[in-house]
C-alpha cells in the first residue's frame, strides 16, 4: 500500500517494551521526525509498508560472492530486518554461545559502517526472561532495532529497551517482565502526535508460569488476559487512551490514514495457540483516542497475517479465500476463491502457462506473514511448497507461479542444482558452529509455516526471501504472473548453511540482508 506524503513527516521507534510498572506482550511505536537520510528506519521501511522507490541488484549470490558488496561475520543468530540511518547500519542478535543451545536472555546491539561493513559499536542489552534464539515465529528473537534521526533503540523481548545515540552513548533504559503468551511476529510500528503505543493486558501482575516456552496457550479467555494497544505520552509515560477492543499476541497491525486523512490502526484477531480475544476478525481503531471505528467479526480469520490495507479496501485471507472489507466500516465487500478458476505457471524452466485451473493447496492457503500489497495486486505465499500467488484487487484474477523451492549454487565450480520437492536440510548452526535452535521444524523449506519475511518492494521489483536464503526476485507489475515475472532466484549464502526469517532493507541502492551468520550488503548492479 502507499501512504499519502504526510505520512513521511513521522517514523517509528518499534518493538517490543513498556515504559510502565506493567508485564505487556512485545510492541513499541515512538514518535519521531522524518529525515530523509533514515532510508530504513524500521522493519517494515520508512512508510510501513515495505515498499520504496529505487533500484536494486536484480540477482545477486551469498554463496558465490557475487555483487556482494561485503558481508559480515554475527556473533549469533536474530530474526530482526536491518535498519539503515545515512551510513550506519544497525542491528541486534544474541549473545554469542559456546554450546548448543535454544534459549538466552542477553543480546546485543551493533552499528556498522554502511560503505565498509567495519564494526563500529556493540553494546550488551540483557533481559528480565530468556527467549528463543532462533524460533519458526518471526520477530521474536532479537527484533529489529529502530533509528531516527537521533536515537537508535533495541528491544530485548526478554524485558528491555535500551535507547542510544548514534556514537553509542547510551541515553535511557527501561526493563520489564513481560506477560506473552507466546513470541510470535508482533506488530508493526505506529506513531502519532507525540505518542508511544504498545500492546499490553490492561491488568497487571499476570502470572508468566504458563505463558513461556512450553506453554504459549494463554492462562484463559477471560477479558482480563486480553491485550490491547494502549497510548502512552512520549514525554510523561501517562497513558492517553487504551483502545477499547483487543488485539491478538500473533496480529500484524497496521497504521495509515483513512479516506478522511484520519490516522487509523488496523489490527486483528484469532488463530492458533488460542488467542482469547474475540470476536475473531479486524478493527479499525481511532488512532488519535483508541475508539473502535468498527469491528468485523470474520469467523476463522487468522491474525497472525499482515492486516493490510489502502482507501480502497482492507485485505486478508480466511481459509482458501481472499476478502475485502470497506475501510469506512468493515462490511465484507467480496470473497474470492483462491483455488476455483485460477491461472497456473508451472514447468521451470519451460513454463507452461493454463486458464482456469482448479489449485490444490495445502491445508491452509498462504504463508501468513508472507503477503504484500502493491499498486494493484496482493501478493503472497501458498501453503504448497513453490507457489506464488497474487490477486488482482479490481478484477479478482488469481494468478499461480511456481519456483523451484532451492538453487543450489556450488561454491567450488559452475555447477547448479534445481530443486523442486524439498530443499537440503539446514544445519541452523551459527557462525562459530554452535547449533542454534533445537526446533526440527527450523531445518525444513520454510514454506507453508505461519511466520516468514516479509516481502520487500524497491521500484519495480519484489524480493521475497525463504526461511532457506533462497529470495525470489520479481517483476511485480508485470501484466501476467509467469515466465517473465520472475526475473532471478537469488541466494544470500550457501544451500543448508543458510538460514533467515528477516526481510530485507533498501538504502541508496543497496540491499542489506541478515541470516543466522551474517549481515550482507548487496551492490546495486
Amino acid at each position: 500500500m502507499l501512504w499519502p506524503k504526510a505520512t513521511r513527516n513521522i517514523r517509528c521507534i518499534c518493538m517490543n517494551i513498556t515504559i510502565t510498572k506493567s508485564p505487556l506482550c512485545l510492541c513499541i511505536i515512538l514518535f519521531s521526525s522524518f529525515d530523509a537520510q533514515a532510508d530504513w528506519p524500521q522493519a517494515s521501511g520508512p512508510d510501513y509498508n515495505y515498499v520504496v522507490p529505487g533500484q536494486a541488484a536484480k540477482s545477486f549470490s551469498g554463496a558465490r560472492g557475487t555483487n556482494i558488496r561485503w558481508r559480515v561475520r554475527l556473533p549469533n543468530t536474530g530474526q530482526g530486518t536491518p535498519v539503515v540511518y545515512g551510513n550506519r547500519i544497525f542491528v541486534q542478535c544474541h549473545e554469542p554461545i559456546t554450546t548448543d543451545t535454544e534459549m538466552s536472555s542477553l543480546t546485543i546491539g551493533l552499528c556498522f559502517d554502511t560503505e565498509t561493513g567495519k564494526e563500529l559499536w556493540r553494546r550488551k542489552l540483557p533481559a528480565a526472561r530468556t527467549t528463543d534464539l532462533s524460533s519458526l515465529f518471526s520477530d521474536n528473537t532479537a527484533a529489529s532495532a529502530i533509528v531516527t534521526k537521533d536515537v537508535v533503540a533495541f528491544v530485548n523481548v526478554g524485558g528491555r529497551i535500551s535507547v542510544f545515540d548514534h556514537e553509542g552513548n547510551q541515553q535511557w533504559t527501561y526493563e520489564w517482565v513481560p506477560f506473552g503468551r507466546h513470541h510470535s511476529r508482533q506488530h508493526e510500528p505506529f506513531v502519532l502526535e507525540n505518542q508511544i503505543i504498545i500492546v499490553k493486558t490492561i491488568k497487571d501482575g499476570l502470572p508468566i508460569s504458563a505463558t513461556t516456552k512450553g506453554g504459549s496457550h494463554p492462562l484463559g479467555r477471560s477479558k482480563q488476559f486480553w491485550t490491547h494497544l494502549h497510548a502512552f505520552d512520549l514525554k510523561t509515560g501517562k497513558i492517553n487512551w487504551i483502545a477499547e477492543t483487543g488485539t491478538g499476541c500473533h496480529a500484524a497491525s497496521t497504521f495509515g490514514y483513512s479516506k478522511l486523512n484520519k490516522p487509523v490502526i488496523m489490527t486483528g484477531r484469532g488463530g492458533g495457540h488460542q488467542p482469547p480475544e474475540e470476536p475473531f476478525g479486524i478493527s479499525r481503531v481511532n488512532a488519535r483516542d483508541g475508539s473502535t471505528d468498527w469491528d468485523s467479526g470474520i469467523q476463522g480469520y487468522p491474525s497472525a497475517q499482515n492486516v493490510t490495507f489502502n482507501k480502497n479496501g482492507v485485505y486478508g485471507f480466511v481459509g482458501q479465500n481472499h476478502i475485502m472489507l470497506d475501510p469506512a466500516n468493515g462490511l465484507e465487500l467480496k470473497r474470492v476463491s483462491l483455488t476455483t478458476n485460477v491461472r497456473i505457471t508451472s514447468g521451470y524452466p519451460n513454463y507452461e502457462s493454463l486458464d482456469g485451473q482448479q489449485f490444490q493447496p495445502a491445508k491452509k492457503a498462504i504463508t501468513y506473514q508472507t503477503n504484500i500489497v502493491v499498486g494493484n495486486y496482493h501478493y503472497f505465499l501458498s501453503h504448497k511448497a513453490g507457489f506464488i500467488g497474487r490477486i488482482h484487487l479490481n478484477t479478482d484474477a488469481v494468478e499461480y507461479l511456481q519456483v523451484p523451492l532451492q538453487v543450489v549454487r556450488s561454491t567450488h565450480n559452475k555447477e547448479i542444482k534445481i530443486l523442486h520437492q524439498k530443499t537440503l536440510p539446514n544445519d541452523m548452526k551459527n557462525a562459530d558452529g554452535f547449533l542454534a535452535t533445537q526446533d526440527k521444524r527450523n531445518a525444513g523449506s520454510g514454506w507453508g509455516h505461519v511466520s516468514a519475511a516479509s516481502p520487500t518492494v524497491v521500484g519495480q521489483y519484489m524480493y521475497i526471501p525463504t526461511m532457506v536464503g533462497t529470495v525470489y526476485v520479481l517483476k511485480w507489475n508485470s501484466e501476467k504472473l509467469d515466465a517473465g515475472s520472475l526475473v532471478s532466484i537469488s541466494d544470500l549464502g550457501p544451500a543448508g548453511k543458510t538460514w533467515t526469517l528477516s526481510s530485507l532493507a533498501h538504502s541508496q541502492g543497496q540491499l542489506y540482508a541478515r541470516t543466522l551468520r551474517e549481515l550482507i550488503c548487496i551492490e546495486s548492479e
